[in-house]
Formats: structure tokens, sequence, C-alpha cells
């Protein structure tokens, strides 16, 4: 550790092997605190590089609880986070389109850490019991065809540098490091990246992971989703040979520009009722128009069809038909049948 340690302070980068042997001492323990801190602030004064995320990725999923589930086209959708938008919960409503819609998802997050209201906060007050086991998750999204994956149940390892993390106030490679550590190897993922940058480097590392089909977007630099308020820039992966770069507009979607405050929520219990009312009322005002646009965008990552027309017609009739609303409430149930 003190060699490679050396070599990131000099400015030097690390091989994917180095990054991978770094990381994997830190998750098993034999990492003291200060190395670490040395470690996350050092990479961020260097910046990061693409075989140096893809390693981190490595060793991280190589300790994580994982779950099965054998259809190819699972998909994950989360964001990076750290964007400061204060918009309400939209990956995890799309979560539910996209499971309406009849793909299976596997929806990895966390508790808030930036924002006043993380996935699983959300969730919680949606009435979903977040913190099932991974036998119980893992049952939920082979029969159900959703689950949520609470992040500090599936990557114990973690607990290394949790502590650190908070204590150094600033954002790290971790930020970007769990929306590709899904601990159901999801190999097609629709990803928010809080700036073009951090999404080009995220898509770059795929080069060196095992992935089918992964979308980075990120919209004005700084929203880490389609926001309909700017331009959206996604970097479109298949497999790690294949990279495509393209713009997307509100106009895309069959909408105008909204406005972002038109899309902001609050605490968990405000941006509860944002979704349940987009799901139960079916009105078409901006957050429903967001919530289709990015659902849409995954169901094409999901291999439904590479007509983003058709994925936009896909994901409204899960919400008008009732089958999103469905989905958010078989969850419920499986988690109130096994209390």
């Amino acid at each position: 550790m003190k060699e490679q340690l050396e070599k990131i302070i000099l400015g030097n980068h690390l091989t994917f092997d180095e990054a991978y042997k770094v990381m994997y001492s830190v998750m098993s323990g034999e990492v003291n605190n200060s190395q670490i801190a040395s470690l996350l602030t050092a990479l961020k004064m260097k910046k990061e590089t693409p075989e140096e995320v893809a390693g981190f990725v490595k060793a991280m999923r190589e300790k994580v609880i994982s779950i099965k589930c054998d259809d190819e086209n699972l998909i994950d959708v989360c964001g990076t986070g750290g964007d400061g938008s204060g918009t309400f919960n939209i990956s995890t409503a799309v979560a539910f389109v996209v499971a309406g819609a009849g793909v299976k998802v596997a929806k990895h997050g966390n508790r808030s850490i930036s924002s006043k209201s993380g996935s699983s906060d959300v969730l919680h007050e949606l009435g979903v019991d977040v913190q099932l086991s991974p036998e119980l998750s893992e049952k939920a999204l082979n029969e159900i065809g959703i689950a949520f994956l609470f992040a500090p149940l599936y990557h114990p390892a973690m607990k290394h540098v949790a502590p650190i993390r908070k204590e150094l106030e600033f954002r790290s490679i971790f930020n970007i490091l769990g929306p590709l550590t899904n601990p159901a190897g999801t190999k097609r993922q629709l990803i928010g990246a809080f700036n073009y940058e951090t999404a080009k480097l995220m898509a770059d590392a795929m080069k060196y992971l095992d992935s089918k089909s992964f979308c980075f977007v990120c919209t004005n630099n700084m929203y880490d989703e389609i926001t309909l308020t700017q331009t959206t820039k996604v970097i479109e992966t298949k497999g790690s040979s294949s990279m495509h770069l393209y713009e997307l507009n509100p106009e895309d979607f069959g909408s105008l520009k909204i406005d972002i405050n038109e899309i902001r929520g609050g605490d968990a219990k405000v941006n509860a009722k944002i979704i349940h009312d987009v799901f139960s009322h079916k009105e078409k005002n901006s957050a429903y128009k967001v919530i289709v646009a990015n659902a849409a965008l995954a169901l094409k990552v999901a291999g439904v069809s590479d007509n983003l027309k058709e994925c936009i017609s896909i994901a409204e009739e899960s919400i008008q038909s009732g089958k999103t609303l469905d989905k958010l409430n078989q969850l419920k149930e499986f988690g109130e049948k096994y209390k």
C-alpha cells in the first residue's frame, strides 16, 4: 500500500491490477484509517483514471454479498447523487415504471447522503420494507420483478471506509463506485452523473469491466438525470468495445423545456407524495414527464426497443394502465408478508 500511495502522491496513475490490489486490501481491513484518508485525498487531487475506477470496482464486486437473477435484461437505474439539484427521487420512481413494463429491476440504493431524501428514505415513506434480507430481496426480484437492495446490507466491507468518508466531507471516488457495484451483478444500467467529466470517466471504466449495455447521462453538466430543463449528454456503452456519444433534448421526449423548480422535491414525505400522485393520478405534469423520459431511456438500455419514441409509449402505458402502481403495491405487500 505504501508504494502505491507514494506513486499517487507523486501524480502517477495506478494500473488496473494495482488499483484492484489496493482496494481489495482496503475492503479486507488491512489498511489503516490514515492511509485510506491519504488515498482518497491524493486520488482526488491527481484525478482518477478509468483503470483505477475499474480496478476498485472489481475489488468491491468481489466483496459484495450477491443475489441471483438469471434474466439477462435485468437493469438498475440510479445516480451518483451529489448534484445539489434538490429534485425528487426520480430514479426510484423510474424503477417501478420500468418494472411495470415487464423488465426486472434491481434498484441499488442508500439513505440520504447529500440530499434531503435518499432512495431508501422515500421508499420507506411509500411503505416498502427497505431492509429485507438478501434472500428475501432475491425472492422479490425473481417473483415480483423488482427489489430494493439497501447498500449497507450488501457491502459489509464498506465499514472500513464509511467513517473516513464522513470525516473527510468531500466527494470522493466512492461516489462513483457505488452505482457500479450492484449486488445483483446487473449487466445493463442507466446511471446519472453529476457532471460530464464523471460520466465520461465511468463510461471509460466500462472497457475493463463485464457489461452488456450501460448508459451514462448528465444534464447541463450538473444534473444526474434527464431533467427536461436543458440538453442531456448521453454516453452509451455496449460491452467493452463500443461507445456512442449523443445528446437528447426535451423535444426528443415530446416535451417543452421545464423549469427545474417544477421538479424540486423536499424531504422523504414530500417526495413520496410526488411519486405516489404520479402513479395514482397519472396527471401529465412535469414530474410525470421527467419520470417517463428517464424510464424511456432505461427501457432502451434494457433492450425493450431501440426506438426511443416506442419506449416513451411503453413507459406511459406502464403508468396509465396502473401497472406501475401495482408493482409498488406488490413490493409493499411482499415486505408486510415477511415481517
